[in-house]
C-alpha cells in the first residue's frame, strides 16, 4: 500500500474519530457521580508473546484497586480497570481505546503496554483529551516534550540503557551482540546501542533481527555465534526471549553468555520457564526489588499480596507486577486529590499537583511541565534459585 494512501487512511480515520466524540457529546465526567464506580481502560496482550507481561502488570494494579476497593474505595466510588487483549497487536490496540473511551467512557486510560501500541493509541487519547497514565513503555518520544494527557512513572528505555552499558566497564566486557525486533523500536535500541558501544570503545557492535512473536531464530544463531561475543544484549522479551536463550546457549561458541535485558523482559518468566539457565542474567529494572522489602512501596506490595481474599490476585511477586502496584497508587492519589470532582480535567490538574510525591521510597514528581514521574533505575542479577540479587 503506498504511503501517501496510507497516511490519507490516518488522517480520515482521525477526523471520523474526532466527529464520533462531537456526535456522541463525550466530555469530563459530571461532577456528581453518586454511587458510580471509577471506570479507568487498559488494552494489553493478555494472550501472545507478552501474555506474561500483559497479566503481570495488570494483576500488580489490580492488587492494588483491590485493596482500595475493600477500604471502601475513594471517596465512596469504587475502581474498576477493563482491560482488553490486544496481543501485542496494533491495530487491535487502536480498536480497545476507541471501545473504551466511546462506549465505556472511562474516565482515564491507565497501563497500555509496549511501544507500537502505545504508539498507535496514545494520539487517540490525546485528541479525545483523555487522560493517558502509566503506560509501559520508554521509547525516547514518550520524555522528549510533554504531552498534557500523558503521563509516565517509570524510568526511560534509554535510562535503562545507559545503566546496562556501566555494567560493560565493569565486568570488561568488549565484544557486544544485539538481538533485537524488527521495528522501530528495535531499530532505534540498535542505534542507541552502537553509539554507547562506540563512546566507550568496544568492538563494533553485532546485531541480527528478527519479526515480533516469530520464535524462529535459524538465521540468527549462526550470525551470533561467529561473532563470539562477551555480552548479548536482549532486545527481544516474553517467550521470545526465553526460546532465544535456550537456543543460543547450544549454539554459542564461547560459554557461558553473559546475557544482558531491559525491564520490560520479564524476569520473572525467565526464571520460571528457563530455571538454572536464567542464571547469570543482568537486568535493569526500573522499581525497587520486590523480594527483599528493604523499599516501604515492596512491604506494602508483601503485605497486600499476602492479606489479598482475592485468590486470582495471590501471583508470584515480580517486578513488573510491582510496577503495576506502583502505578495503581499513583493513580489512587491523584484521584483522591480530586476530592468529589472526579472530571478528567480534574484529574489531570490533581496529576500535575503530585511534586515529590512518596509513593514509599519511590519518588514521584509531576509538575505542569514534567509529565515523566521517575528517574529510578536499578540494576539486579539473576542467581542461584531464581533469586535477584542486587
Amino acid at each position: 500500500m503506498r504511503p501517501r494512501f496510507m497516511l490519507k487512511k490516518v488522517i480520515l480515520a482521525t477526523a471520523l474519530f474526532s466527529a464520533l466524540l462531537c456526535t456522541m457529546n463525550i466530555k469530563a465526567l459530571a461532577d456528581d457521580l453518586a454511587g458510580a464506580d471509577i471506570i479507568l481502560g487498559q488494552s494489553a496482550p493478555l494472550t501472545g508473546s507478552f501474555s506474561e507481561l500483559g497479566k503481570a502488570y495488570r494483576d500488580g494494579a489490580l492488587l492494588y484497586f483491590d485493596k482500595i476497593n475493600r477500604q471502601g474505595g475513594v471517596n465512596g466510588h469504587a475502581i474498576k480497570l477493563l482491560t482488553f487483549d490486544d496481543a501485542y497487536v496494533a491495530k487491535q490496540a487502536e480498536d480497545n481505546t476507541r471501545k473504551l473511551i466511546v462506549q465505556h467512557r472511562v474516565l482515564a486510560l491507565f497501563g497500555h503496554m509496549f511501544t507500537n501500541t502505545v504508539k498507535v493509541s496514545l494520539p487517540i487519547a490525546t485528541t479525545a483529551q483523555v487522560p493517558y497514565v502509566a503506560p509501559y513503555a520508554g521509547n525516547d518520544e514518550l520524555y522528549a516534550k510533554v504531552n498534557p494527557y500523558l503521563f509516565m512513572t517509570r524510568a526511560s528505555f534509554s535510562a535503562e540503557l545507559d545503566t546496562l552499558i556501566r555494567q560493560f566497564s565493569v565486568m570488561g566486557l568488549k565484544r557486544v551482540a544485539l538481538i533485537r525486533y524488527d521495528s522501530q523500536s528495535g531499530a532505534a535500541l540498535e542505534k542507541e546501542l552502537a553509539g554507547k558501544v562506540q563512546a566507550l570503545q568496544l568492538t563494533p557492535l553485532v546485531s541480527t533481527v528478527i519479526p515480533l512473536q516469530s520464535g524462529d531464530f535459524s538465521k540468527n544463531l549462526g550470525v551470533l555465534a561467529q561473532a563470539r561475543p562477551d555480552a548479548v544484549v536482549l532486545g527481544v522479551s516474553g517467550k521470545d526471549a526465553v526460546q532465544f536463550i535456550q537456543q543460543f546457549n547450544k549454539a554459542a561458541l564461547v560459554k557461558p553468555i553473559q546475557y544482558f535485558a531491559r525491564s520490560l523482559i520479564a524476569g520473572h518468566q525467565l526464571v520460571a520457564e528457563l530455571g538454572e539457565e536464567s542464571r547469570g542474567l543482568v537486568l535493569s529494572q526500573v522499581v525497587p526489588s520486590p523480594f527483599n522489602g528493604k523499599a516501604q512501596i515492596a512491604r506494602e506490595y508483601q503485605a497486600t499480596l499476602n492479606t489479598t481474599t482475592t485468590a486470582a490476585l495471590k501471583t508470584t511477586p515480580s517486578h513488573i507486577a510491582l510496577e503495576g502496584f506502583i502505578a495503581a497508587k499513583v493513580m489512587v492519589e491523584a484521584l483522591k486529590r480530586t476530592g468529589n470532582k472526579l472530571t478528567r480535567p480534574a484529574l489531570l490538574a490533581a496529576l500535575e499537583s503530585m511534586h515529590d510525591w512518596n509513593c514509599g521510597d519511590f519518588p514521584i514528581n509531576f509538575s505542569a511541565g514534567k509529565h515523566n514521574g521517575s528517574s529510578f533505575v536499578t540494576v539486579t542479577v539473576i542467581g542461584a534459585g531464581g533469586h535477584f540479587i542486587e
